[in-house]
């Protein structure tokens, strides 16, 4: 005959306990999680050991030069009201020169502005850009004011000055930049402003509407502030 099991009494029975991870490969595991932490924070110090030291400190990156090669202001209309108004059309040729030998320098952002008498009259945009170490060029910004209100006394210099044939208009320059060491090492962004002065713009007289344009008559340097 076949045996017959014997069942184990419900009290003498063991309970099953359920299985989890191991000691030793909880303790692995809070290794690697430390060490890829460790490992991020090492790259993130030597990044920036390599941009203070190998590119500030060794290579001495230059700013670029910037200067004005023309700035036209056209269409130029004043009205003095109780609520002043400006009209006018910008044209703005910048020159930017890159002195770096081992160095290109990419432009994140490049915005031209026009003022009077320390009042921001308006702004044009140039779209970001390279440029080659010890390069140079020129990019054009255009922007425009119509029937804009300003205050009353700076309408009223405007028109005075213009009447007497010039007009002391200025440029600022805002931009901000990254130096590249042959396109692997990079620096954090920069950003300068510069103010481009003295700017006389010679008008014609008053009685030759047909070609109503102020022009600067020679180029301007640009200095950073």
């Amino acid at each position: 005959m076949a045996a017959v099991p014997i069942p184990i009494p419900v009290a003498n029975r063991v309970p099953l306990r359920p299985r989890g991870p191991s000691p030793t490969l909880v303790k692995m595991l809070k290794i690697s999680v430390n060490v890829f932490f460790a490992a991020i924070v090492s790259l993130i110090v030597v990044a920036v050991i390599a941009d203070i030291i190998i590119l500030w400190v060794v290579i001495k990156p230059h700013f670029p030069l910037f200067h004005l090669n023309a700035v036209d202001v056209s269409s130029l209309n004043t009205t003095i009201t109780n609520s002043s108004t400006l009209t006018a059309t910008f044209d703005v040729s910048v020159y930017i020169r890159n002195p770096n030998p081992n160095l290109g320098i990419s432009y994140d952002s490049l915005e031209v502005v026009g003022w009077f008498n320390h009042h921001r009259i308006g702004s044009g945009s140039i779209s970001p850009r390279w440029q080659e170490p010890m390069t140079e060029g020129s990019v054009q910004a255009r922007f425009e004011v119509a029937h804009k209100v300003f205050p009353s006394g700076l309408v009223k210099g405007i028109a005075a000055q213009r009447a007497r044939g010039t007009v002391d208009f200025g440029v600022a320059i805002v931009t901000s930049i990254r130096f590249w060491w042959h396109g692997i090492v990079r620096t954090r962004i920069r950003s300068f402003r510069l103010e481009c002065y003295p700017l006389s713009l010679v008008f014609p007289p008053d009685k030759n509407k047909s070609s109503d344009i102020g022009r600067l008559l020679a180029p301007s340097d640009c200095y950073v502030t």
